[in-house]
């Protein structure tokens, strides 16, 4: 990762609006690309099951989380351009049902099938209804995903 990105890294986490969620997201998408053996699946879980779980979350505000990318995208644009095909896909989706079913079916399936995709979505749902801070129902999601293995 080039110095850009890293000084990017550093300040988003100081930046009082942008929420703890985004920041994470952002770290996630732009050291992601680091671990080209793999490696990284130690650390993380493997990204056929974050990256659906994050679309899914961000669905949930997505007007929200719009707005705090595109203010991302202004002010750390190095560190956007990792996160921008992500923005891009929940952007254009005007029929977010059909975005989230699919996202939740390929959680569901990266899961070997141990829970429904209806079951997801409505796990999701009721997660971020609960919790005002994404990144505890994320937390939580985590945790409920867990106990299927």
């Amino acid at each position: 990762m080039n110095d850009s990105y890293i000084n990017e890294l550093k300040k988003i986490y100081d930046d009082k609006k942008v929420s703890p969620f985004i920041q994470e997201v952002c770290e996630y998408f732009a050291t992601r690309q680091e671990y080209n053996d793999e490696s990284y699946t130690q650390e993380i879980e493997p990204k056929e099951i974050v990256e659906p779980v994050y679309t899914l979350f961000m669905l949930q505000r997505r007007e929200l989380i719009l707005d705090e990318l595109s203010y991302v995208r202004k002010r750390y644009p190095n560190l956007f351009s990792y996160v921008e095909p992500l923005y891009e896909n929940i952007l254009v989706h005007m029929d977010m049902r059909s975005l989230e079913e699919e996202n939740a079916l390929r959680l569901s399936m990266a899961i070997d099938n141990k829970v429904s995709s209806s079951d997801i979505s409505a796990k999701v749902e009721t997660l971020t209804d609960s919790c005002e801070d994404l990144t505890e129902a994320l937390d939580k999601f985590y945790s409920y995903l867990h106990s299927f293995s």
